[in-house]
């Protein structure tokens, strides 16, 4: 007898004892749905977690932050107060960015300047006005939907060009041509601040936040070039450098290592002297590994917990397997007087308890791979419940893991061997007079 007639003979089988071969199956069914659905949520987080990072610029988008330590280098905002000097100023980020052209794609710095309304002829829009530097739009994905972003020129000439969303053009600037308007700025100490309108970007909540929907009350971004900022901060008495940058590496560039350059250039240049304060860089990749790291941990940690099922599920099909041999004893004897071989016997209830444990595990397969993807669902509606800003920026993908399945295919092919193999030995080893005797 060949293995495609053991297979045949286990189908025809499982067919006439339907409701114990489910039974028999629960067991695996049961483990290997426990593996794929947490494994498939592991995957989802994964997903998840990386799609969101691209969507704040990447894994080779990198922060860096002065930070304050004490004397045995711990973190430690009160060992020290900065000073205006302390801070970075535009011409070290023009430094850097000169020293690193090969390995930095671009730099950008944000200056907070202050809260201010803006009046206009179709209402009042209240803004946040931050200085940038080129390119700061693009590397933070940020829609231009007309005109143009802050330039290289518009720092170096310090001009009062602005960049402005396009709800502030609905509430204040509606039916007229935004580009090149001018726009009176009042902050909140009494700054009158005169800017013209170069471009205009997509408010979108799940990067600015302001409020729960797009009306004349949240407050929109507007920006203005770096330089110009820090003139107005200077004139207000304050800092005229930050505290962080953000860049991007150039393709090819390992974004960890350009990091640790970049805080080794800086200790360097701006804080050799000076033991309490450093420049510590955040890279997206090495955030984004450590992420991945913790989960697959987790992941696989529960993952043998929910394994350990399958042990009293092969149990289960030991002790059919068991049964079965005991009521087909006359027909191992019938089949044994006609000719039949012991591996033949052996390899018949084999086949029977592999096609039960590979059929369960299919199951399982399919069954975790849908209760990943109700989670999902949950999970997703969940999280739409929690502020249109949250919502957009974090998308639910649902991924079962691949490699898990193709492990709980072969699995529950060896659980079906292991377990199956004393039963098949033990029917091979009857003798068919006694066989044949048994009532």
């Amino acid at each position: 007898m060949n293995i495609s007639e053991s297979i045949r003979l286990a189908f025809g089988n499982i067919r006439s004892n339907k409701l114990r071969s489910f039974l028999t199956m629960l067991g695996i069914i049961i483990g290997i749905s426990s593996v794929i659905t947490i494994t498939t949520i592991g995957e989802s987080l994964k997903a998840t977690i990386a799609n969101t990072f691209a969507s704040i610029g990447g894994t080779n988008l990198v922060s860096a932050y002065i930070e304050i330590v004490d004397k045995d280098a711990n973190y430690d905002p009160t060992a020290y107060e900065m000073t205006g000097e302390d801070y970075i100023t535009y011409e070290d980020l023009m430094d850097y960015q000169e020293e690193f052209k090969d390995k930095v794609k671009s730099v950008a710095a944000l200056s907070g300047v202050g809260l201010g309304q803006v009046a206009g002829e179709n209402g009042t829009s209240k803004v946040g006005v931050f200085g940038v530097m080129p390119g700061y739009l693009k590397m933070n994905k940020i829609d231009l939907i007309r005109g143009r972003e802050i330039s290289q020129r518009d720092n170096d000439e310090k001009r009062a060009t602005a960049v402005v969303s396009d709800l502030f053009v609905k509430n204040v600037l509606k039916g007229a041509d935004p580009l090149g308007k001018k726009v009176e700025i009042k902050l909140m100490d009494g700054t009158v601040l005169n800017v013209y309108v170069v471009g205009i970007y997509h408010y979108d909540l799940s990067r600015f936040g302001g409020g729960e929907g797009r009306d004349s009350e949240s407050q929109t971004h507007l920006f203005i070039p770096l330089t110009y900022s820090l003139n107005i901060l200077r004139s207000m008495g304050k800092p005229e450098g930050f505290e962080s940058f953000n860049f991007l590496t150039a393709t090819g560039y390992d974004a960890s290592k350009v990091a640790k350059e970049t805080e080794k250039y800086f200790k360097e240049k701006l804080y050799s002297d000076k033991e309490n304060l450093v420049l510590t860089c955040y890279d997206l990749k090495s955030e984004l590994s450590m992420t991945n790291k913790v989960l697959d941990i987790v992941t696989i940690a529960i993952s043998v917990i929910a394994a350990i099922s399958l042990l009293v599920g092969g149990v289960g099909v030991m002790n059919i397997m068991l049964v079965s041999v005991i009521e087909r004893t006359r027909e191992i004897g019938i089949r044994k007087a006609l000719g039949a071989k012991n591996g033949s016997i052996q390899l018949q209830f084999l086949m029977e308890s592999v096609v039960i444990c590979v059929i369960g595990g299919i199951l399982g397969i399919l069954i975790g791979i849908l209760n990943g993807v109700i989670i999902g669902k949950v999970a997703g509606m969940m999280i739409s419940q929690m502020g249109t800003g949250v919502a957009s920026l974090l998308t639910v993908t649902v991924r079962p893991s691949i490699n898990a399945i193709i492990i709980s295919v072969v699995f529950s092919v060896l659980t079906g061997i292991i377990f199956g193999s004393y039963p098949a030995k033990r029917a091979a080893k009857l003798s068919p007079i006694d066989a044949l005797r048994f009532e």
